[in-house]
This record gives structure tokens, C-alpha cells and sequence, in this order.
């Protein structure tokens, strides 16, 4: 069922910006700043970078903002971008998923509105360990599932990096890189890959991770793993021209 996150995102500025973020093998459904975009199959990600480095991406890509129905017409309220390029982190790896994060350019730019706002990016120390984040996406509503019509949010539990290793997942499989959250029907799940992991710091919004990987949906053991923002905060601003950053 979807519900409302309710609390206050701070207004960046009235500058406009022409970037998304998103991980390395999916489209992302959050803001951060300069974000909002639909998922991509979990499926489908070896074909879409195989046409990324076939330079069809340009063509293939569509970015929609400010939807959450997606059996609703909302022409006039969502706003649809096609993209000018995919920034890629250099280091990314297909097999660990370590570094999977990347960058889309839009090619005109996205003014903030009621229905497209920013969130707030981590302090490069930040550790959201112990903490209740909360999950949003168009994924499975369980393992193998169906795929919901609206979007739909989850809180998780968040454990720290000891905590994770000492779960059921190969320790050195889990990088500093990653997070982990989740517990029994608590998680992420097929088709959230992309969407934010959101903690609240003083009354705000921050994302904190991005829905990367797992074993399963809700599985004993397994929590979901995310991309850790924080680690690539540096990256972030050396591929960005311009934007509007909201920075706790």
C-alpha cells in the first residue's frame, strides 16, 4: 500500500539541472538533487550496457520524472527526458557489483516542482548504521511476485558492515562500498534495483544507499544490499557541470 514518507524535503534552489543518478545496472526511482527515473528490468541490465557501450543509449533511454502510477495518464504532470549521456563509474564490476553507480545527463534540463523535489545527498562520514531507512520502488511485492501498479514504499532495518559479514552472505563479498537492510518480509526486491534506500537526518530526506543487490526477496540471512552514496560523493560533483546539490 503506498504512503506518504511525510517529511519536510528542502528546497535546493531555483537553479535548474540537467543530471540523474542512477546504479550501474538500473534506472533509478529517487531524487537526489537531480533524480527521479522508472526502473529497468533486473534482467535486462547486461543487454542495456551492452547498447550503452554501443552508443544506442542516446536513443534508447527515456527518463520520467514526478509518476508514481503507472497505469494512470498523468500527461501534464509527469515529465519525460531523453538522455545525452551515461556516466559510468570506470571501476564498476559486473560480477561483485563493487562501485555500481553511474550518472545520466538529460539533455534539457528539469525545473523542481511539487511533484519533482530533491533529497538531500550524506555527509561523506555519514553511517546509517542502527538506523530505520526506508525503501521506495515499482518492484515485486514478494519473491516472484507481482509488479505493482503504484509505487511502493518499505522500512528496513540498516546494519553496520560487521554486522552484514557475519550474515549469510561471504564476508569479502561485502564491500565498504555497500549497505545492508532488510529482515524477513522487511526488503527490496526484484525490480527495486536503482530505487533509494532514505534515512531522515534532522527532519530531512538523505539518501543514504541504492537498491543493488541480493539473494532472493526477504530471505533469512540475506538482507538487501545498496550502493553506499556516501563513498561516491567525490565522484558525484567531478561528473557534474552544474546542479543543484541538497547537502545535509
Amino acid at each position: 500500500m503506498l504512503r506518504s514518507i511525510g517529511f519536510h524535503v528542502p528546497h535546493c534552489s531555483q537553479r535548474e539541472t540537467s543530471y540523474l543518478h542512477v546504479n550501474s545496472h538500473q534506472f533509478l526511482n529517487s531524487i537526489m538533487a537531480f533524480i527521479s527515473l522508472l526502473n529497468m528490468p533486473q534482467d535486462v541490465k547486461t543487454e542495456f550496457w551492452e547498447e550503452v557501450k554501443n552508443e544506442l543509449k542516446r536513443s534508447k533511454i527515456r527518463v520520467v520524472l514526478g509518476d508514481y502510477d503507472q497505469y494512470v495518464n498523468t500527461d501534464g504532470i509527469a515529465i519525460m527526458r531523453a538522455v545525452s549521456a551515461v556516466i559510468r563509474h570506470k571501476n564498476f564490476d559486473m560480477n561483485s557489483y563493487n562501485h555500481d553507480v553511474a550518472l545520466l545527463r538529460l539533455r534539457k534540463s528539469v525545473q523542481f516542482s511539487k511533484t519533482v523535489r530533491p533529497v538531500c545527498l550524506p555527509q561523506p562520514d555519514a553511517d546509517p548504521a542502527g538506523k530505520e531507512g526506508t525503501v521506495v520502488g515499482w518492484g515485486r511485492t514478494s519473491e516472484g511476485g507481482m509488479l505493482p501498479g503504484k509505487v511502493q514504499e518499505v522500512q528496513v532495518p540498516i546494519y553496520s558492515l560487521t554486522q552484514c559479514r557475519k550474515m549469510k552472505y561471504r564476508a569479502n563479498r561485502i564491500t565498504e562500498n555497500m549497505i545492508c537492510a532488510g529482515r524477513g518480509n522487511q526488503d527490496s526486491c526484484q525490480g527495486d534495483s536503482g530505487g533509494p534506500l532514505l534515512v531522515v537526518e534532522a527532519d530531512k530526506l538523505e539518501i543514504a544507499g541504492i537498491v543493488s543487490w541480493g539473494v532472493g526477496c526477504g530471505r533469512p540471512g540475506y538482507p538487501g544490499v545498496y550502493t553506499r552514496v556516501s563513498r561516491y560523493l567525490k565522484w558525484i560533483h567531478a561528473n557534474m557541470r552544474e546542479g543543484c546539490l541538497c547537502v545535509n
